[in-house]
Order: C-alpha cells, then structure tokens, then sequence
C-alpha cells in the first residue's frame, strides 16, 4: 500500500475499494483505529449529534477531482484490457469524475455503555470503513486496517473545510443548492411520472383488468376493507387455508388443471411450512397434519408456528412477495389482557367472538394482491387487504412515489418520508436522463441542518 495519498477524489475511492467487496473490518477496538476515530470525532466536536441518534455524527465534505495525473495509471489500465489509447483513459476519467469536486457522506460513532468506549465506526460514501466493537477477541485483518487508517487521516482536511463552513453559516445553504440529486430524497405525483414517461403508467396496473379494478374500487367504496367489520371463522382446518389458496391462484391465472388445493400450494407457495404438509426440510420438517382436523390446525397454529414463510404464497425476495395471512383475534386480545389494555372481563367477552380471518400483504405485487382479494372477497370469506388505498391511489395515479438516494434499495424506505405526503409504497430512483423530463415536479426533501453546538 503507498505510503503518502493525496487528497482528491481518485485516491479516496482507490482506499474506498478496499471495502468493496464486504473485507471484515477489525472487529476488535485497536489503538490505530481509536487514534483515528477519536482524531475525526475531536474534528467534528462543534457538530451537533444527529437528531435520531446522539451518539452520531454526520457531515458532508467535498474533495477535488484532482487531474489525469490522479487517475488510474494508464499502463495499468491497458493491461487490464480496459483501455487502449491514452484519450480512453482521459474519456473515461471525465466519465468518472465530470464535477470538479466529488461529494462523500461521512457518519462517525461513538457509543458509550456504562461510560466505557463500546462501540467506535466511520462510515464514507455508504460504506462501513471501521466498525469495532470493544468486547470482541476477533482476528485483525492489517491491510484492511491500514487503508481504514489511512482513509480517515486523508479526509481530515475537508473535515475541517465543511465545519469551517458550517462556523460561518454557509455550509447549510451550500448542501441544499449544491448536494448533487443522486443523494436526495424527493417525492413526485404519480400522474406527473405518467404524464413524462408513458411506458410507466403501462406498467402499472400490472396486467389487471378494467373489470378486476372496478371490483376492487367497489369494495373499498363499501368500506369492508376493515377486519372490525369482515366476519370470523370460528373452526378452521388447513383445508380452508389451501382452499383459500386455491381460489386466489385461479383468480392469477396459475395453472391449476388437475391439482388439487394442497397440491396448488405446494407448487406455487414458498414451501416453508414448518411442518404444516409433511413435505418441508430442516427446520420446516415434520409429519404433517390432519388437513380436515380444527384441532390439529389449531395445534400447529398456535403451538409449532414460528414465523410467516407458511403464508408466502407467492414467492419473492424479501419484499417483493405476497402473503395470505391467516389471522386470530386470540393474539391481539391476548396482547391486549397481557399489558393491562384491556380488563379479564373484555378478555373473555372479546374472545367468545373470536375467530380466524384472512390478510393480504402484497404492496409490490398489486396483480396477485388485488387479485386475492377480489377472489376471497366474491367466495364469501372474511378478508382485508394491507395498504389498500395506497394501491387504490397508485392506480389512479394521486398518490406520491418517493425518490430515494441512488445508495438506497428501493424497498423499505417508508420511513423516509414526512406523512404530509400520504402513506408513501413505492420507490424508485432517478437518472441523468429521466431528471430534465421532471425536475420542475419533483418535490426535494430538506436535508437535516447541520448545527453547532453552544
């Protein structure tokens, strides 16, 4: 590793590939890595803690492009095949670094128990640099540590330009007129992607009929999308689940010729049952139940089942599957009674109403989501759908999308996003060439001011 690195932007990121590809960083506190963290965190002493979480602190710094000086060698370069003139490597070094400065993120923590040192880490343009933790008797990995060093001694100086900044009262106003958009958070109208890029709003109904939609608008209108008011079944056995199952997946169109209930679900669900089918693995092993038996539904719902892969009846990744929930008063009620909400006298009335009904979590999956429930709903069964009007909205097109930072997945980010702007599902992320086409709709979010301490 070179011993001496400059400070523009091409070095930064030479350091930074050292955590590319997830290297264990030292997971045990060395003196090296509490020298530099207490070095950076001595730096930003003026700064306060993040709102969320007051043992963090964060700012943005600027570092230069540097020259072609600073680039990858070019005889590396060459060799690897990734160029083969010298105005190749120039070309793809303006590609890399077209804005004179390049913009990095930097989270520093320090985390105290019992007023002893913890937990030290740097975080630089999304990724973790040091993350260690005091307890910890793990391996040191040298090269990893030194770069994690090295990095944090290097971005020193631009430390100090940002809180410079700040002491003066310009850093704030330089974030919000000059943070490049691929680190914003942003909503947009629906009607307003629409509107710039028809091919979206084709995508959208996701393959559902007119006919299915005008079902489904029908039932929200009726105001039944409310488990207080959908009816409960008292016995339940696993073949009302797999009958359940079976209508929803003809509802999709699966083919189901020949296939019995418990056969569509095997073929089409998740396939960890923990035990429900006898035809699970490991932990979702075991004999199987009496599929006509209440008692043994009851048995294996109440007493074997841990978690929801059972109802993963559409397959996907972690959000982007649907489940046919299978639900019973008896744990919110029991919650309810447990923490003193609720007297043992509502208890026992509450639960002699008590009973199983159905609910659909399928947000990402409006075709099978929608689908199930308009299926269920026409059989008679007592079911609600999750985020119902949201996806009503999404397909009128008045709801918001949100935009998140190009280092954020686009799922899970409901957090992000102030209430003013409804209940927002859906993400997406926005690109050089989408941004003139809807800049003057888009809606930036304020960055969180930094502040000084008094």
């Amino acid at each position: 590793m070179n011993n001496e690195y400059k400070l523009v932007a091409p070095e930064v990121d030479r350091l930074l590939r050292f955590f590319d590809r997830r290297f264990r960083n030292p997971s045990k506190i060395t003196p090296r890595q509490r020298e530099a963290v207490e070095a950076l965190w001595e730096i930003l002493t003026p700064l306060k803690p993040l709102k969320k979480n007051e043992e963090t602190k964060s700012i943005w710094i600027c570092v230069p492009r540097g020259d072609i000086s600073d680039y990858d060698d070019f005889e590396e370069l060459k060799d690897c095949g990734e160029v083969e003139t010298y105005e190749e490597c120039l070309e793809l070094y303006k590609q890399d670094y077209p804005d004179a400065v390049k913009w990095y993120e930097l989270t520093v923590v320090k985390s105290y128990e019992d007023d002893f040192l913890r937990y030290i880490a740097v975080g630089l343009d999304n990724k973790t640099v040091i993350t260690a933790v005091k307890s910890s008797d793990d391996g040191i990995f040298p090269d990893t540590e030194d770069a994690a060093v090295k990095l944090c001694k290097l971005i020193e100086p631009a430390v100090m330009e940002s809180l410079q900044l700040l002491r003066d009262g310009l850093y704030n106003e330089k974030i919000e007129n000059e943070l490049p958009y691929w680190f914003r958070t942003g909503v947009i109208k629906r009607s307003d992607m629409w509107s710039a890029f028809p091919d979206f709003k084709e995508n959208e109904l996701d393959g559902l009929s007119e006919e299915t939609i005008e079902e489904f608008r029908k039932l929200m209108k009726s105001g039944r999308n409310s488990d207080e008011i959908i009816g409960r079944i008292k016995e339940f056995t696993a073949n009302d689940f797999f009958r359940a199952c079976a209508i929803g997946y003809k509802a999709c169109g699966k083919n189901t010729d020949g296939l019995s209930p418990v056969e569509m679900y095997l073929k089409y669900s998740d396939g960890r049952d923990e035990g429900l089918t006898g035809t699970g693995h490991g932990l979702n092993e075991g004999p199987g139940i009496d599929f006509d038996d209440p008692e043994a539904w009851n048995e294996w719902y109440f007493g074997k089942r841990g978690g929801g892969h059972p109802w993963e009846i559409i397959p996907g990744g972690n959000s982007t599957h649907m489940d046919l929930f299978v639900c019973h008063d008896e744990h919110h009620i029991g919650y309810l009674y447990r923490t003193g909400k609720i007297t043992e006298e509502e208890y026992n009335k509450r639960k002699a109403s008590a009973g199983y009904y159905y609910r659909i979590e399928g947000k990402h999956r409006p075709f099978e989501s929608v689908s199930f429930y308009v299926a269920l709903s026409a059989a008679g069964l007592p079911v609600v759908l999750d985020d119902a009007e949201e996806i009503l909205a999404r397909f009128d097109g008045s709801d918001y999308i949100g935009i998140v930072p190009h280092h954020t997945i686009t799922r899970y980010c409901e957090d992000m996003f102030p209430s003013e702007y409804g209940k927002v599902i859906d993400f997406t992320h926005i690109y050089d060439d989408e941004l003139p086409l809807v800049a003057d709709k888009i809606i930036w979010l304020p960055e969180e001011p930094a502040e000084i301490i008094l």
